[in-house]
């Protein structure tokens, strides 16, 4: 009889852990696993707190309600398109996983698979997530999962069986550092959304620019991609990220050049004098477009992205983009193209309503009348701009859209870089310079640390590219601006007092994340080799290698010499003092100069009933003055105190 009760004792002591190790793994899938599977998991976890003993009906029930379940939440998704997606395949052997463990955990029978599974789960759940916050929790997992094991089979105290977990921990982070860098990658198509809030969807452009109410602007913080490059960032006027090219003026809002003429022939690179290598995380922008600096050298490779780069180098997907996306790029920054630019969009580029704007087509033709060369043009119509006493503002009045170039230079004067660059554009036309506008992100580089790159919604931006000697030249259009208006020039300044420190905590704590993402999340078979092409050929970065893991160990013993320290230095003052506070609480309080004998001795003749304060009084006398400081001695006082702190 005693040994069934032991036995039972047992085997709900295990399930108690399991229970745990199981709640804590399938947190996170929560978040992901769809409704039908949730109702299925409250129906398990109902049946556990209100039925006891299970029988043969609940379990068959149960199977059934679990098929079901899994039935209609892969129903519609589940073809043969579908199959063939890694994700979904993970999601269905999930879902797999619940039902089974489910079933065993109804029966309260410990079996292998039922050890087993939490590990399973665990590693199958991170084919879902793929964030910062996922991968401390992973390590938070890992943690538990070591200490549920340790805490079963010690069957110690709490706090022993952390700080042993802590311990065991510490020892083997070196080594898991050295085994995640050097051990093969593989390459798998990445699950990107995790954690809600990470893959927030952000509207991006769509191809047009307004120039009434619809303008482009979105003056919002809110991060629209993060940018990582090779070595320092570049100044402002090399992070101008490409987006639309619009060739077509609709009046209140410019196009790109209609879809059966954008198949056109795209010139190549003659000669690239300087270039650049970067990396970009793009989030969501329910859009096609991708932003490369200008001017990109080749398409990004993408896992199962299709991308185009069209005639104007604007790099394009066929889906929108929904799930963030990351990608190499490589952009020239002087280069010269082979051959010229294709008549049709030398027409487009040149095509203007002249009697949409009386007074602009006559300043023009002025301009044409007294100068020949496309440069001393473009000249005139800058000085023209620069006289007209405009103003960058936010908050513009409203264009006459039926002729928008007259309204904003000679009428309004007020506008920002889409009212600046549509009539720059428009004038260029008229003086017989083929032009087009540009919007995009023109990175502030005061949104970077080191070689990193934060661009925000702010950074939203139109410009004027012209053609010059067969070369498109880009013109920044609001730098014609003669005043800016204050209250714009406040809501454009970042940089002040208080602000200026919250921003800079918040771009440290972003760039943190960038470089966790960067060498830990998407540390590819493609980086790794990077890596150690750098190691075999720079000495300098092997030394500081070796250091960094010479630094971890160093660490790592000291703290778990921290952790392993005794609590107090006298061992058994320590395991008295449970009984000390317990007799402090029934009002028996050590006076000064008593001793501990006389203490004990006290409270046992007015409890003579409690026969433990007798055995502790004779083994503490043993070992503190006798000497006896065997492990067994230790271990048979801290079993008395425990059986008289259970009373």
């Amino acid at each position: 009889m005693p040994s069934s009760n032991t036995s039972l004792d047992t085997n709900v002591s295990e399930l108690k852990h399991l229970d745990i190790a199981y709640i804590v793994i399938l947190l996170p899938l929560l978040l992901v696993i769809k409704a039908p599977m949730l109702l299925f998991m409250a129906l398990v976890l109902g049946l556990l707190i209100f039925r006891k003993e299970p029988t043969n009906t609940t379990i068959a029930f149960t199977a059934l309600a679990g098929l079901f379940a899994i039935f209609i939440a892969l129903y519609g998704t589940f073809n043969f398109a579908g199959l063939s997606r890694l994700k979904l395949f993970i999601e269905m052997l999930i879902y797999l996983l619940i039902l089974a463990v489910s079933l065993q955990r109804l029966t309260r029978e410990i079996n292998f698979y039922l050890l087993l599974s939490p590990i399973l789960i665990l590693a199958l759940s991170l084919f879902f997530f793929h964030s910062v916050v996922m991968l401390g929790y992973v390590v938070f997992e890992i943690f538990v999962l070591l200490w549920t094991i340790l805490s079963y089979r010690m069957q110690g105290s709490f706090d022993e069986t952390i700080r042993l977990a802590g311990t065991m921990f510490l020892f083997s982070l070196p080594w898991v550092v050295v085994l995640f860098i050097f051990f093969p990658r593989i390459s798998f198509e990445h699950a990107t959304y995790g954690f809600k809030g990470e893959t927030e969807r952000r509207t991006g452009h769509d191809g047009t620019m307004y120039l009434d109410n619809n303008a482009l602007l979105v003056p919002s913080d809110r991060v629209v991609m993060e940018v990582g490059f090779e070595g320092r960032v570049p100044p402002a006027h090399q992070l101008y990220f490409r987006g639309s090219m619009l060739y077509l003026d609709k009046k209140n809002h410019w196009e790109p050049m209609p879809r059966h003429l954008q198949k056109r022939v795209r010139q190549s690179y003659q000669n690239i004098d300087e270039s650049l290598s970067y990396k970009v995380t793009l989030y969501p922008t329910q859009k096609n477009w991708l932003y490369l600096l200008d001017m990109p050298i080749k398409t990004p490779q993408i896992d199962n992205q299709k991308l185009n780069m069209d005639a104007d180098f604007i790099i394009t997907s066929k889906k929108s983009i929904l799930e963030p996306l990351h990608y190499q790029a490589n952009s020239a920054l002087k280069y010269t193209l082979r051959g010229s630019v294709d008549n049709i969009t030398r027409n487009i580029s040149l095509s203007v309503d002249r009697d949409a704007n009386p007074i602009s087509w006559q300043k023009a033709k002025e301009i044409k009348e007294r100068t020949k060369l496309p440069q001393e043009r473009v000249k005139k119509v800058i000085q023209l701009f620069q006289s007209a006493d405009l103003t960058y503002t936010l908050k513009p009045k409203p264009l006459d859209l039926n002729n928008s170039t007259d309204s904003f230079l000679f009428d309004s004067k007020f506008g920002y870089c889409v009212h600046f660059a549509s009539s720059f554009v428009t004038m260029s036309r008229m003086v017989g310079v083929p032009a087009r506008v540009v919007t995009g992100y023109l990175g502030d580089p005061s949104n970077s640390v080191n070689n990193y790159l934060a661009v925000k919604e702010r950074n939203a931006h139109a410009w004027a590219e012209l053609l010059i000697d067969e070369r498109w030249v880009r013109y920044e259009t609001t730098a014609w601006a003669s005043k800016i208006e204050e209250e714009s020039q406040a809501l454009l300044n970042q940089n002040s007092d208080t602000k200026e420190q919250t921003s800079q905590i918040n771009l440290y704590l972003m760039y943190i994340k960038y470089q966790v993402e960067t060498w830990i999340l998407h540390y590819s078979h493609f980086r790794q080799l990077e890596l150690l092409d750098k190691a075999r050929n720079d000495p300098i970065f092997v030394a500081k290698f070796v250091a960094s893991i010479l630094f971890l160990i160093l660490i790592s013993f000291l703290t778990i010499r921290y952790i392993r320290r005794p609590k107090c230095e006298d061992k058994l003052l320590c395991l008295m003092r449970p009984l000390l506070e317990r007799l402090k609480k029934e009002g028996y309080i050590r006076k000064d100069e008593e001793t501990m004998h006389r203490f004990l001795l006290r409270y046992a003749e007015e409890h003579p009933e409690v026969e433990e304060i007798a055995d502790i009084d004779k083994l503490y006398e043993q070992i503190k003055y006798a000497q006896r400081t065997e492990e067994h001695m230790f271990a048979l006082i801290k079993k008395d105190i425990e059986l008289f702190l259970a009373r």
